[in-house]
């Protein structure tokens, strides 16, 4: 890995550099508001409680997540979401570094995601298990799932 190109940052909301809030929000754009064609209210006031997980290649802000922990989003468990690989990434494996890194920066065993449906077997890969029935978001099916790492 070359030190200069490629990096990750974790980090809270407040401690984000301007350019690093740029590409999050950019990339959150390309992906989740012009790619899947869904026009939904992206910057939902949540982004200041969450924790912030970016992995850089080439300079370029290649996958991101938004990580909750405890008392936050939830009183009991951790939450993952804005789940994000930039499409030049996707296939690379840098998917499964992405869900991998969330997972570990979780400070509880409880891990909840708001999966898109068609994900439930890509999840299904790191422990994560379906939890309730299939709901519409913004004209998108979505399903629960939960991680119980004390299991």
């Amino acid at each position: 890995m070359n030190k200069s190109l490629d990096k990750q940052v974790y980090s809270s909301f407040d401690q984000l550099k301007p350019v690093q809030l740029h590409d999050l929000f950019r990339l959150r754009q390309q992906v989740f508001i012009l790619e899947q064609n869904c026009p939904y209210d992206d910057i939902d006031g949540h982004d200041p409680e969450a924790m912030h997980y970016l992995i850089y290649r080439n300079n370029m802000l290649a996958a991101y997540s938004r990580i909750f922990q405890p008392g936050s989003k939830y009183a009991d468990q951790c939450s993952i979401g804005r789940i994000i690989v930039h499409p030049e990434f996707r296939s690379t494996g840098l998917g499964h570094e992405l869900i991998r890194g969330s997972i570990e920066r979780c400070e509880c065993d409880l891990i909840r995601i708001e999966a898109q449906a068609p994900l439930i077997s890509y999840y299904n890969q790191f422990g994560f298990k379906e939890e309730g029935e299939v709901y519409v978001v913004d004209g998108i099916d979505h399903i629960q799932m939960v991680l119980d790492r004390s299991a």
